[in-house]
């Protein structure tokens, strides 16, 4: 139905109000009914502008097409809008190279119990429900999630999009006081008795894939007992330290001491420059006795079961402290 048929049908919604108003306007210019003239002329102008705006850009007042590639919020007035169901279809992309992304999408409608739905399926939603989407649904092994907040417009058909990153590989770049890489080929940082040594760090990742909420770097040396050799290890690529994730097992027995670090997001092959500081124990020679073991786990969304389904996060461990995304890189700092 047009404007003109709601109006005389007694159907008003926000574009037949503005179109009344905007006569109303036209008819008090045309009769100088204002104050002065210039006043009338006002009143002609506003009408014919709102007229216009009813009858050239009715998609303006009553929904239409719009792109929300990347999560953004859909803020779309339903007002008069006359479609009953909208045909949803929830498409994530990798966004490096644009391919289709993810098996599965986790959604929910108006806080109603969630449902999944395969990457480029459809499913049906009503002109105004707010849809609440985990993409990935927690469970895809080779992109990280996203969570978007999205309302329904005012269309037969729609598509959400949002793009997603791939998991990829993560090296660990550790230069002794020389400017030589540490290896497991011999090349290590010399450390005596006391010595506090700042070596230079990168961490590179890989290119078109990523790690978009980045993640913690734990570092583990022998650093506690009477036979202790590092007394603290300080890793700084611009985050904080953190509370250790819970299932993290440690490997260098009795004297173990754990830290953890918050690491930035990489994306493609990007390297993030930092710094890991030695302070050696002003007692014993490190020697090559537990070399510190650096650990990077990454962060992701996950279904939260203690907050009745709440997507959460992004996060190294879900509620039940089990790691969120199965990725784990490691490196040893050779010491002598």
């Amino acid at each position: 139905m047009t404007v003109i048929d709601n109006i005389l049908a007694g159907s008003f919604g926000l574009a037949e109000w503005i179109a009344l108003v905007a006569v109303v306007l036209l008819l008090l210019g045309i009769f100088q009914k204002g104050k002065t003239k210039e006043q009338g002329k006002m009143f002609l102008g506003i009408g014919a502008a709102g007229l216009a705006l009813v009858f050239l850009a009715p998609g303006l007042l009553t929904g239409g097409t719009l792109s929300t590639t990347g999560g953004g919020l859909v803020t779309q007035s339903v007002v008069g809008c006359n479609v009953e169901d909208t045909t949803v279809t929830l498409s994530a992309v990798d966004e490096f190279t644009a391919v289709s992304a993810g098996t599965t999408h986790r959604y929910r409608i108006d806080n109603n119990p969630a449902l999944t739905v395969s990457n480029a399926g459809t499913l049906t939603a009503s002109p105004g429900d707010s849809i609440e989407i985990l993409w990935g649904n927690e469970s895809d092994a080779a992109y990280y999630g996203a969570v978007s907040t999205e309302v329904i417009p005012c269309s037969g058909t729609f598509t959400f999009s949002q793009d997603l990153q791939q998991n990829g590989t993560l090296t660990i770049e550790v230069f002794n006081e020389e400017g030589n890489l540490i290896d497991a080929a011999g090349e290590n940082e010399t450390l005596g008795v006391g010595d506090v040594v700042t070596l230079t760090a990168n961490l590179k990742g890989q290119f078109q894939r990523g790690f978009p909420f980045g993640g913690v770097m734990i570092v583990e040396f022998n650093g506690t007992g009477a036979t202790s050799v590092i007394d603290d290890v300080i890793v700084d690529f611009g985050g904080s330290e953190v509370p250790i994730p819970s299932f993290y097992v440690i490997t260098l027995g009795t004297n173990s001491r754990t830290k953890a670090y918050s690491i930035p997001s990489i994306s493609s092959n990007e390297i993030l420059r930092g710094s890991i500081t030695i302070d050696a124990d002003d007692s014993n020679n490190p020697l090559d006795v537990g070399d510190p073991v650096l650990t990077f786990v990454p962060n992701d969304f996950f279904v939260d079961g203690d907050q009745g389904g709440a997507f959460s996060g992004p996060a190294t461990e879900d509620e039940d402290d089990l790691q969120t995304f199965a990725h784990t890189t490691a490196f040893t700092v050779n010491l002598d």
